[in-house]
């Protein structure tokens, strides 16, 4: 065998020896990787849904709420104040105040500045104005409605307002199917799947 020969024999082995090296560290580290993993549970959403529920319904008997009507998303709502001021009708320009908590009662967004600065509440601090209607897709496209998943909201809004005046205040429970699901608020103030409470009052129509 050449001296030419003998140093191409001796690259192959050195390849050879590089390339299972590489394997074996590679089966290796499949393996620890293997060890180490946690199977992953499936999120049942079924029963997410049905604790909410016995949230909202918890809610509503310690708070005397009644009568509690239920949209066809699943959000709920009560009127507690009717208010003694202008009637709402749809395709009025309504301008309304909103305060958003979570079942805790922790305060995450608000039109309304607070007494306390304990929250940081979402920078809003402006009465929302908006054209009602019976569908409620104008209010979709507002501040209220951001990173909120279904429409429950707009839903309970539309088919409220027009029952109650000016003044009046209605009281909207979401599910958190219909609030952030799985994420927290934009401000990062609350949990992931908490259950959402708006107390909405308007102030004025035109």
């Amino acid at each position: 065998m050449s001296k030419f020969d003998n140093m191409n024999a001796a690259k192959t082995y050195r390849w050879i020896e590089s390339l299972l090296t590489l394997c074996l560290i590679s089966l290796i580290s499949v393996f620890i990787s293997c060890e180490g993993y946690e199977a992953i549970e499936p999120i049942n959403y079924q029963e997410i849904w049905e604790s909410d529920s016995l949230t909202i319904d918890n809610y509503i008997k310690e708070n005397g709420l009644y009568p509690v009507f239920t949209t066809a998303s699943g959000a709920r709502y009560a009127i507690q104040s009717i208010g003694e001021g202008d009637s709402i009708n749809y395709n009025d320009l309504v301008t309304i105040n909103y305060t958003a908590y979570d079942a805790d009662g922790v305060v995450f967004k608000s039109t309304i500045i607070p007494d306390s600065s304990e929250y940081y509440i979402y920078p809003v601090f402006n009465p929302l104005t908006f054209t009602y209607t019976s569908s409620g897709w104008t209010l979709e496209y507002t501040s209220l409605f951001v990173t909120l998943q279904g429409n429950g909201l707009s839903e309970a809004i539309s088919a409220a307002l027009v029952n109650i005046k000016t003044g009046g205040q209605v009281v909207i429970l979401l599910p958190s199917a219909l609030g952030f699901g799985a994420s927290s608020d934009p401000s990062n103030i609350i949990s992931p799947y908490s259950v959402l409470r708006y107390e909405i009052s308007p102030l004025y129509v035109r």
